[in-house]
């Protein structure tokens, strides 16, 4: 009877869950295919109630990363994402190009044409924000940090009587922001997250109110060689057909920031609190080892390299929910 009633408690028990990470991804989608192999793997992530995807949002000029992100966003199905886009014009991110996110837009159906079709991602990130529960999203930024520098200068309207750093210290958790190379670099370029619009980078990193987590990891774990196992209509294996030609992988620099947004005590990563990423007025970065600040770096643990390789293949294939 004693065992009995102790498996009946058991079983009447309520089960705690982990609790969804809710993340608004913020992306440039325009010159390297590793930003939509990340979003892939954000629904993924989802799909395994691990994610709540609350905006994708654009921060290239190119006119079309917002449809490229729609159709990603429709093949999974999520049609309905919020999506926006810059409309300041401190860095014209836009003339980089991209090699497939044009051709993505063409070939399949999305209701945003173009960036013009998209509205302001400040209002997206505003209207979002302002919805949430206090201290419970995280951003992502795996592109430029122009919308992060204007939704930090946003004043209260209609969406929220709080400006934009108010409104980030009560609704964000941290801010996981992709770009840099660390310890340092310092080679000028217009290449990379941070130097495509420098200044927007020394203003959001400089101005951020809350934690900043900076990875720069993915050069040597590469990833994308099964994308040829999904479904040929797959937007994502197309738009890495289209980047790498005959080449099979590619390195997994957003792919790895997305798993650390959504894993965050995984046993792949180390934090290293001391110190903090000085970006220079030219983009370039440094990381400078110091007392505790509100900047954190992402690094890996030893020999976990072929481990999360496999994880991002297995995430990036997986097959969307059903529609």
């Amino acid at each position: 009877m004693r065992l009995a009633a102790a498996f009946l408690l058991v079983l009447c028990s309520p089960v705690t869950l982990p609790a969804q990470t809710k993340v608004i991804y913020d992306t440039d989608m325009d010159t390297d295919c590793d930003d939509a192999g990340a979003l892939a793997i954000l629904h993924a992530l989802a799909d395994r109630g691990e994610a709540e995807i609350l905006a994708t949002v654009v921060s290239s000029r190119y006119p079309w990363s917002v449809p490229c992100v729609e159709a990603i966003n429709r093949y999974y199905g999520r049609p309905d994402l919020p999506i926006g886009a810059p409309k300041t014009t401190w860095a014209d991110t836009g003339q980089r190009g991209s090699p497939y996110a044009r051709q993505i837009s063409e070939q399949f159906t999305t209701r945003l044409k173009s960036n013009d079709d998209a509205p302001n991602a400040v209002d997206v990130y505003r209207r979002v924000l302002a919805s949430q529960e206090d201290g419970s999203v995280v951003i992502l930024t795996v592109g430029y940090l122009t919308n992060i520098r204007d939704l930090l200068a946003s004043k209260p309207d209609a969406i929220s009587p709080l400006d934009g750093p108010a409104l980030v210290r009560r609704k964000v958790s941290h801010w996981v922001c992709g770009g840099g190379r660390y310890p340092e670099s310092l080679t000028p370029g217009n290449w990379g997250n941070f130097r495509p619009d420098p200044s927007s980078a020394v203003i959001a990193v400089r101005d951020w109110p809350g934690l900043i987590f900076f990875c720069g990891l993915g050069d040597h774990i590469h990833t994308g060689s099964r994308l040829h196992e999904t479904p040929a209509e797959n937007p994502v294996r197309r738009v890495y057909k289209l980047y790498l030609g005959e080449k099979k992988t590619r390195p997994s620099w957003d792919p790895i920031c997305v798993l650390f947004t959504v894993r965050k005590h995984a046993a792949y990563w180390k934090i290293r609190t001391g110190g903090y990423n000085h970006i220079f007025r030219n983009g370039t970065n440094q990381w400078r080892n110091g007392p505790e600040t509100n900047h954190r770096l992402i690094e890996l643990q030893p020999g976990v390299e072929k481990a999360l390789c496999r994880t991002l293949d297995q995430l990036m294939v997986q097959a969307p929910r059903a529609k």
